[in-house]
């Protein structure tokens, strides 16, 4: 989706753009088996005030208004431009229906109106290292084309890198191929992260296979002896996650969606197929069967870490590499919410060891990526000495006034971190 949207907006804007896709664009990453919502808010008096106001007091102090305003007004000009190739539904009051849109015509949509700008796809292209100039400046990117069985090359201006987030493979829906490659090579070119802590996000599921989670909003939980958990409600999501961790840590959870809002069984195989699909399959009703659910790891995917970003252009610190979507830290927008030793093992036999040519390389990058990424995630949560939004810690159970600050991390084989203050990051010191 991210990729989609910087393609479209680069060409508008008069560049000549090519996207490399490590999938095929329109089918790969986590919005194509979703239903994703945009934050729709009328250019009415007050409303996105308010919007705005009830988005900061879920941020714990690390977002930022003027950049909520942008993002809210950018979604209201663009999403309507998608008309020719979406086919939006009515609100069921005589309007048109644009907060929320279904995964894979959504994509399909991105995709057609990108070929429609002049805009070069190049699917099953993963990219591998970006390519830096004399100066210093990023000039291109490279990588291995997967159909052709060769290696590729590509010279540009200025690269974005739209890469998606990091759920280290842990089955959650659509995110195979989001490892966090975008996050090592922006690092590699010197590039900083922002935000890594905040990457312990979960998906509820049922536990032989991950699906979205919107009917579990109803949902009331059970242990194997048929005992009802105290789980609070999806309005409170860090104390939601805390208290069905704890629950699994007793044993096996059940859900029962006997108190499922009335109208979701009707409206639930239109808007999320892939989850219905999911107990058909093995015979049964999710709104009458209770059944046993798991977690499952998003990681930086719902987590708001990224790649620093340094101005509203969405620049990075490092001449002509920019970011977008999941591959860029989230702080501005979502503020604080949406043991070392292991992954720093992992990082040295992925340096060391992991190496190939073709599929292989792709592979070896991929897995460096990820043990890449967790260090960096652990780094930066052992420096944030409090809890605050999805980081939390045992040891520092309490938010912290002195980390009011977004925590930026950096380094290959060593992991360095530090605070920047929120004046700082505003204005792109």
């Amino acid at each position: 989706m991210a990729a989609g949207w910087a393609a479209i907006s680069a060409a508008k804007a008069g560049a000549s753009v090519v996207v490399v896709d490590k999938g095929f664009m329109g089918t790969s990453g986590v919005t194509a088996p979703a239903g994703p919502n945009h934050w729709w808010v009328p250019p009415e008096e007050g409303r996105r005030e308010a919007a705005v106001r009830k988005r900061l007091e879920t941020a714990f102090g690390l977002a930022d208004p003027v950049w909520m305003h942008r993002i809210i007004d950018i979604t209201w000009q663009s999403i309507p431009e998608l008309a020719p190739w979406y086919p939006f539904s009515g609100d069921g009051r005589g309007g048109v229906f644009r907060s929320g849109l279904r995964g894979p015509e959504y994509l399909r949509a991105l995709r057609c109106y990108a070929l429609s700008l002049g805009v070069t796809i190049l699917d099953h292209y993963p990219a591998l290292e970006l390519l830096a100039g004399t100066d210093g400046a990023i000039a291109g990117a490279a990588g291995y084309a997967r159909l052709l069985g060769r290696p590729w090359r590509a010279y540009a201006g200025a690269v974005i890198l739209a890469t998606g987030g990091c759920a280290f493979r842990s089955g959650l829906l659509g995110s195979y191929s989001n490892t966090g490659d975008g996050y090592l090579m922006g690092v590699e070119a010197g590039a900083e992260l922002s935000g890594m802590e905040f990457c312990v996000s979960y998906s509820i599921s049922p536990s032989w296979l991950c699906t979205r989670t919107l009917p579990y909003t109803g949902a009331r939980f059970f242990n194997s002896q048929g005992d009802q958990l105290e789980i609070p409600g999806w309005d409170r999501p860090r104390d939601y996650l805390c208290a069905l961790a704890t629950a699994f840590q007793d044993g096996a959870v059940y859900a029962d969606l006997h108190e499922a809002p009335a109208q979701l069984p009707a409206v639930i195989r239109e808007i999320q197929p892939a989850t219905v699909a999911a107990f058909e399959r093995r015979g049964l009703n999710m709104f009458r069967d209770r059944f046993e659910v798991s977690l499952f790891g998003e990681g930086t995917i719902r987590g708001v870490g990224g790649l620093r970003i340094v101005d509203t252009g969405c620049a990075t610190s490092v001449p002509g590499l920019y970011a977008a979507g999941d591959a860029a830290t989230r702080e501005h927008i979502a503020g604080a919410t949406s043991g070392g030793g292991a992954q720093n093992a992992a990082w040295v036999e992925a340096r060391d060891h992991l190496h190939g040519e073709g599929l292989d390389a792709v592979a070896a990058r991929e897995t460096a990526a990820m043990a890449a990424t967790a260090r960096w995630c652990n780094a930066a949560a052992r420096t944030r000495c409090e809890s605050r939004g999805m980081h939390v810690r045992v040891d520092y159970p309490d938010i912290n006034a002195d980390y009011e600050q977004h925590l930026l991390t950096t380094g290959l084989e060593s992991v360095h971190t530090n605070l920047e203050s929120l004046s700082a990051a505003e204005s792109g010191s």
